[in-house]
């Protein structure tokens, strides 16, 4: 049985398409944080949404789980596939679905095959004048088909929106076979329901992305970016509402005292040159740097705690620190690792009273702080004395965390998704008739629950 469905896996993609020796697939098998490790009859890479369809159809006659993969960046465990107790599952990777197969500069659109990397389609952007916003440190090697199927986030939500705002259209593959094709780049088309929307940030459960249009930007004309330390989270939103009432404000990101100490260990070559209680790192669209210096100057903070130019080397040096921020807590040692957000207005009273509460149960907690304060998303993550502890008390941890942010208005997941690792905290922070409903439009979807299952339902 298992040689006739490889045989039927390599008649639909080729040979060398098909990949099952264990050390060829291990890449495959694990997540990126090493937190979860599965096993899969193959690894199968398709180049046509035809051969996607026949792939489809076959696991669908033969009752084997098809788990999509992009660049393999989830965070919590989305496109690993299960272990050896689930039955057969193959992965079906993107990587050569990797063409860019149209772009509309008066229209300002680009139309991709799900494979495309994020930073090959930024670069392709940039020949052709035209500016893609989405920016994740993952940009190298994370896919636009994954990125939609997680409605990634980054750091420039707070002027251009998550992924679900930069697509225009998309073509999905369905589990029973049928292509739903939404592969339009209008930016006004009012007939019915956009069920375009209902896979974005799917994460693979409903159907398979093969391509999409994607909405594209003039080029800014300059950037300003500035690092400056504050006292406390009331003055980082001040200096936020101010700078964005008087420029367009693309990022503005946070660095907890914690964090910064973590990541100037490990990165001794190019370390945070402020320190206090938080760093803001933030960036501008604009090429007026004289103003923007003398708006900072008349808020009341203090400018020698502030870096700020429109050289094109510091800022890459800046936000070079930025995108290492999760190496460095990653190599730091094991945490609880969560992606909240909140209402701006209560992420100060957030962090204080969770401070309050974990360390209540865990006195020797380290709490690291990082991420996105323009768009309200922590990378919030509690680290014990020992790994071993740190392991143990994860439910638990949760609980604390969970607890808070929900008591405060705000979401168990930002920009990472649910995979397995959040899988009884969606249904647990969710109403019951939202949860009821999205259960069953994937039974209408899937009711074989063979794409991605186990992962949020």
């Amino acid at each position: 049985m298992e040689n006739d469905i490889l045989l039927e896996l390599s008649l639909i993609v080729g040979q060398n398409q098909v990949i099952t020796d264990p050390v060829q697939q291990h890449a495959y098998l694990r997540d990126w944080r090493g937190r979860y490790k599965g096993q899969a009859l193959a690894v199968v890479k398709p180049q046509t949404t035809d051969q996607i369809v026949k792939l489809v159809r076959l696991c669908q006659l033969n009752s084997i789980s098809i788990i999509p993969q992009g660049g393999n960046t989830s965070l919590c465990g989305g496109a690993t596939p299960l272990d050896q107790s689930f039955p057969s599952q193959i992965i079906v990777n993107f990587s050569l679905m990797n063409k860019i197969l149209a772009i509309d500069i008066e229209n300002n659109s680009i139309t991709v095959e799900a494979g495309c990397t994020l930073s090959q389609i930024i670069k392709y952007a940039e020949k052709h004048k035209r500016y893609f916003p989405l920016s994740i440190a993952s940009e190298g090697s994370c896919q636009i088909g994954g990125n939609i199927a997680t409605n990634a986030g980054g750091i420039h939500v707070i002027k251009y929106g998550m992924v679900r705002d930069m697509v225009l259209g998309l073509e999905i593959v369905l589990p029973d076979g049928r292509i739903i094709n939404q592969l339009n780049c209008l930016r006004k088309n009012n007939s019915y329901l956009d069920l375009k929307q209902i896979f974005i940030g799917s994460e693979g459960t409903l159907g398979i992305i093969s391509k999409a249009v994607l909405k594209l930007y003039p080029v800014p004309l300059g950037y300003v970016t500035g690092l400056i330390s504050v006292k406390n989270i009331s003055q980082a939103i001040e200096l936020l509402n101010i700078l964005s009432v008087h420029f367009s404000v693309c990022a503005f990101e946070i660095i907890g005292q914690t964090m910064q100490q973590i990541y100037n260990a490990k990165f001794t070559a190019n370390q945070i040159p402020l320190s206090d209680a938080w760093v803001i790192l933030f960036e501008l669209q604009t090429p007026d740097l004289d103003n923007a210096i003398e708006l900072i100057s008349k808020i009341g903070l203090d400018t020698q705690q502030l870096i700020i130019n429109d050289n094109l080397t510091l800022r890459n040096k800046l936000w070079q620190i930025r995108e290492n921020l999760p190496v460095a807590e990653k190599m730091y040692g094991v945490a609880v690792k969560h992606d909240i957000s909140l209402p701006i207005s209560r992420i100060e009273e957030f962090i204080l009273l969770n401070q309050k509460n974990i360390k209540k149960s865990y006195p020797e907690a380290q709490i690291i702080i990082f991420g996105h304060l323009g768009d309200g998303n922590l990378h919030y993550n509690v680290q014990l004395a020992a790994q071993a502890e740190t392991v143990s008390q994860e439910n638990n941890i949760n609980q604390i965390v969970y607890t808070d942010v929900l008591s405060l208005g705000g979401s168990i997941s930002a920009e990472h998704g649910i995979g397995q690792l959040k899988l009884s905290w969606y249904k647990d922070s969710s109403d019951l008739n939202s949860y009821n409903l999205a259960g069953q439009i994937k039974q209408l979807l899937d009711p074989n629950n063979l794409f991605n299952p186990n992962k949020i339902f």
